[in-house]
């Protein structure tokens, strides 16, 4: 519209202009304004980084829990479906409509149970995924509701952390800031992952900013660590923006957790 209106302009001010040299002084415009204008497309980086791999979930916004392994079958919850993918995340397939995330896949013999709440903490203040309305019998293929079977739907496990070995417990750590003063009233801050070994804390480095929201590790030791589209500031831990194609992601150690532990 802005080229429109500058040609009018143009017209109106030159009307005695040859119609042969008028129409080269417009196609010339016309070739510098297009230049001017040129927007540099907003490409994020790629992420590469020896130890870490990044895969995604387009417009899923965000990964939360995440169960079986990137070699074999991998299974995610988003903010409100679960995929699965069996080509390490080139592709991904949708086996369930949830309408909010689901915050832990327990595993019972050769049964899955979803579970869909996380409001409930254990006697060490540790965060519970509780209550499943559904389970699945086939690696999360196709799923079922529980109350069609009797069965129950009582079932919880520790949410957001995972157990290493005796001495060795993994947990994301939340960081919040209170707005005016006001404990109540948070700003919602990076959120770290803690590494507790024989008494003792320490924050794990991490080449990446985005929100984290939960943990899972493989039967090979590789740590999953779920997060959303959200990106914080490296120095005061705010949000600074959101990656634009939405995707829910997930970083994935490339070796056994206990190397990245010093």
């Amino acid at each position: 519209m802005f080229l429109v209106n500058q040609i009018f302009i143009y017209l109106a001010l030159h009307k005695k202009m040859k119609p042969m040299k008028l129409i080269k002084t417009i196609a010339v415009m016309m070739v510098l304004s297009s230049c001017a204008k040129k927007e540099v497309p907003d490409v994020p980086k790629t992420f590469s980084d020896p130890k870490w791999t990044r895969i995604e979930i387009a417009n899923g916004r965000e990964a939360h829990a995440v169960y079986g392994n990137i070699d074999d079958t991998l299974m995610v919850s988003t903010l409100t479906e679960i995929y699965q993918t069996i080509d390490q995340g080139k592709t991904w397939r949708k086996v369930k409509v949830n309408n909010q995330p689901i915050y832990g896949f327990l595993s019972v013999k050769d049964t899955i149970f979803a579970l869909q709440a996380n409001s409930l903490k254990d006697k060490d203040n540790q965060k519970l995924a509780t209550f499943s309305q559904y389970f699945s019998l086939d690696k999360g293929f196709t799923w079922d509701r529980c109350t069609k079977y009797d069965i129950s739907e009582e079932r919880s496990q520790e949410y957001t952390a995972v157990t290493v070995s005796n001495q060795v417990k993994i947990k994301i750590k939340e960081n919040l800031e209170p707005i005016n003063g006001n404990p109540d009233h948070n700003y919602i801050l990076k959120s770290d992952v803690n590494i507790l070994k024989n008494g003792f804390s320490e924050i794990l480095q991490l080449p990446f900013d985005n929100q984290l929201t939960n943990l899972h590790v493989d039967k090979l030791g590789r740590l999953y660590v779920s997060a959303t589209r959200v990106v914080h500031d490296k120095k005061t831990g705010k949000a600074l923006y959101a990656e634009k194609t939405e995707p829910a992601i997930i970083y994935i150690s490339k070796r056994n957790i206990k190397e990245l532990i010093h």
